[in-house]
Protein backbone atom coordinates (compact mmCIF):
# COMPACT_ATOMS: atom_id res chain seq x y z
CA UNK A 1 0.00 0.00 0.00
CA UNK A 2 2.87 2.37 0.83
CA UNK A 3 4.35 1.60 -2.60
CA UNK A 4 1.07 2.56 -4.29
CA UNK A 5 0.96 5.94 -2.50
CA UNK A 6 4.63 6.59 -3.25
CA UNK A 7 4.19 5.85 -6.96
CA UNK A 8 1.03 7.98 -7.08
CA UNK A 9 2.82 10.85 -5.30
CA UNK A 10 5.86 10.71 -7.62
CA UNK A 11 3.60 10.55 -10.68
CA UNK A 12 1.59 13.55 -9.49
CA UNK A 13 4.74 15.59 -8.85
CA UNK A 14 6.09 14.76 -12.32
CA UNK A 15 2.76 15.59 -13.92
CA UNK A 16 2.32 18.88 -12.10
CA UNK A 17 5.90 20.01 -12.53
CA UNK A 18 6.04 22.27 -15.54
CA UNK A 19 9.06 22.10 -17.76
CA UNK A 20 9.80 24.77 -20.26
CA UNK A 21 10.13 23.86 -23.91
CA UNK A 22 13.44 24.57 -25.54
CA UNK A 23 13.54 27.33 -28.10
CA UNK A 24 13.77 26.04 -31.66
CA UNK A 25 16.92 27.33 -33.36
CA UNK A 26 18.58 26.56 -36.65
CA UNK A 27 21.93 27.04 -38.31
CA UNK A 28 23.05 26.77 -41.92
CA UNK A 29 24.31 23.27 -42.69
CA UNK A 30 24.79 23.02 -46.47
CA UNK A 31 23.52 23.85 -49.93
CA UNK A 32 22.43 21.15 -52.39
CA UNK A 33 22.31 21.98 -56.07
CA UNK A 34 20.93 19.12 -58.14
CA UNK A 35 20.95 18.66 -61.92
CA UNK A 36 17.98 16.64 -63.15
CA UNK A 37 17.61 14.21 -66.03
CA UNK A 38 14.33 14.42 -67.98
CA UNK A 39 11.25 13.52 -65.96
CA UNK A 40 9.78 10.03 -66.13
CA UNK A 41 5.98 10.30 -66.20
CA UNK A 42 4.54 7.21 -64.52
CA UNK A 43 1.10 8.79 -64.67
CA UNK A 44 -2.04 8.56 -62.56
CA UNK A 45 -1.71 6.24 -59.57
CA UNK A 46 -3.90 5.73 -56.52
CA UNK A 47 -2.82 8.87 -54.66
CA UNK A 48 -2.03 11.28 -57.49
CA UNK A 49 0.19 11.55 -60.55
CA UNK A 50 3.64 10.00 -60.13
CA UNK A 51 6.56 11.80 -61.73
CA UNK A 52 10.16 10.66 -61.19
CA UNK A 53 13.04 13.10 -61.59
CA UNK A 54 16.33 11.12 -61.80
CA UNK A 55 19.43 12.99 -60.68
CA UNK A 56 22.14 13.70 -63.22
CA UNK A 57 24.52 14.91 -60.50
CA UNK A 58 25.04 17.98 -58.43
CA UNK A 59 27.05 19.67 -55.73
CA UNK A 60 27.04 19.88 -51.94
CA UNK A 61 28.62 22.92 -50.32
CA UNK A 62 28.85 23.79 -46.66
CA UNK A 63 31.19 24.62 -43.81
CA UNK A 64 31.43 20.97 -42.70
CA UNK A 65 30.27 18.93 -45.71
CA UNK A 66 31.36 19.33 -49.34
CA UNK A 67 31.06 16.93 -52.22
CA UNK A 68 28.89 15.83 -55.10
CA UNK A 69 25.49 14.22 -55.60
CA UNK A 70 25.80 10.84 -57.31
CA UNK A 71 23.58 9.86 -60.24
CA UNK A 72 21.85 7.06 -58.31
CA UNK A 73 19.29 9.36 -56.67
CA UNK A 74 15.93 10.72 -57.71
CA UNK A 75 12.79 12.46 -56.56
CA UNK A 76 9.88 10.01 -56.67
CA UNK A 77 7.39 12.88 -56.55
CA UNK A 78 3.65 12.82 -56.50
CA UNK A 79 1.44 15.55 -57.95
CA UNK A 80 -1.48 15.73 -55.52
CA UNK A 81 -3.36 18.55 -57.22
CA UNK A 82 -2.65 21.50 -59.51
CA UNK A 83 -0.84 23.37 -56.72
CA UNK A 84 0.82 20.61 -54.65
CA UNK A 85 3.83 18.38 -55.36
CA UNK A 86 4.80 15.86 -52.66
CA UNK A 87 8.58 15.48 -52.58
CA UNK A 88 10.17 12.06 -51.89
CA UNK A 89 13.95 12.09 -52.43
CA UNK A 90 16.72 9.59 -51.85
CA UNK A 91 20.27 10.49 -52.83
CA UNK A 92 23.89 9.64 -52.16
CA UNK A 93 26.49 12.29 -51.46
CA UNK A 94 30.15 11.49 -52.06
CA UNK A 95 32.17 13.93 -49.99
CA UNK A 96 35.43 15.50 -51.14
CA UNK A 97 37.23 13.07 -48.81
CA UNK A 98 35.39 10.03 -50.33
CA UNK A 99 32.85 9.36 -47.57
CA UNK A 100 29.35 8.32 -48.61
CA UNK A 101 26.30 9.92 -47.02
CA UNK A 102 22.78 8.68 -47.73
CA UNK A 103 20.33 11.59 -47.75
CA UNK A 104 16.56 11.38 -47.71
CA UNK A 105 14.06 14.16 -47.63
CA UNK A 106 10.36 14.55 -48.03
CA UNK A 107 8.02 17.49 -47.96
CA UNK A 108 5.98 19.70 -50.22
CA UNK A 109 6.21 22.27 -52.94
CA UNK A 110 2.92 24.13 -52.79
CA UNK A 111 1.77 27.11 -54.79
CA UNK A 112 -1.02 29.28 -53.46
CA UNK A 113 -2.46 29.39 -56.99
CA UNK A 114 -2.66 33.19 -56.89
CA UNK A 115 0.93 34.13 -57.64
CA UNK A 116 3.01 32.92 -60.56
CA UNK A 117 6.21 33.87 -58.71
CA UNK A 118 8.08 30.72 -57.61
CA UNK A 119 9.47 32.70 -54.65
CA UNK A 120 5.93 32.73 -53.21
CA UNK A 121 5.72 28.91 -53.17
CA UNK A 122 5.96 26.90 -49.96
CA UNK A 123 8.91 24.60 -50.71
CA UNK A 124 10.01 22.78 -47.54
CA UNK A 125 11.44 19.35 -46.71
CA UNK A 126 12.44 17.31 -43.65
CA UNK A 127 15.96 15.99 -44.22
CA UNK A 128 17.78 13.01 -42.67
CA UNK A 129 21.21 11.53 -43.13
CA UNK A 130 22.91 8.14 -42.73
CA UNK A 131 26.63 7.42 -42.87
CA UNK A 132 29.22 5.17 -41.30
CA UNK A 133 32.04 7.68 -41.82
CA UNK A 134 33.32 8.71 -38.36
CA UNK A 135 33.97 12.29 -39.50
CA UNK A 136 30.31 12.73 -40.45
CA UNK A 137 28.69 10.52 -37.78
CA UNK A 138 27.11 13.61 -36.18
CA UNK A 139 24.80 13.77 -39.21
CA UNK A 140 23.16 10.48 -38.18
CA UNK A 141 21.34 12.27 -35.35
CA UNK A 142 20.87 15.69 -36.94
CA UNK A 143 17.35 16.90 -37.64
CA UNK A 144 17.36 19.22 -40.64
CA UNK A 145 14.97 21.25 -42.76
CA UNK A 146 15.44 22.16 -46.41
CA UNK A 147 14.15 25.28 -48.12
CA UNK A 148 13.89 24.65 -51.85
CA UNK A 149 13.94 26.72 -55.01
CA UNK A 150 14.08 26.14 -58.76
CA UNK A 151 17.14 28.08 -60.00
CA UNK A 152 16.58 27.18 -63.67
CA UNK A 153 15.36 24.51 -66.08
CA UNK A 154 16.46 21.02 -65.04
CA UNK A 155 17.75 22.18 -61.67
CA UNK A 156 16.58 22.16 -58.07
CA UNK A 157 18.39 23.64 -55.08
CA UNK A 158 17.98 23.42 -51.33
CA UNK A 159 19.46 25.34 -48.45
CA UNK A 160 19.62 22.88 -45.56
CA UNK A 161 19.42 24.03 -41.94
CA UNK A 162 20.27 21.91 -38.90
CA UNK A 163 17.68 22.26 -36.16
CA UNK A 164 19.25 22.74 -32.75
Amino acid sequence: MKKFFFVTFVSAVCFLQRGSAQELKSEFLLDLEIDLNPAQQVGQVLKGTRTIYPFKGGAVKGDKVNGKILESGADWGLVLDSNTFKIDVRATVKTDDDALIYVTYSGFKHSNGKSAAPADDYFRTAVSFETNAPKYAWLNHTVAVGVGRLPGPGKVAYRIYAIK
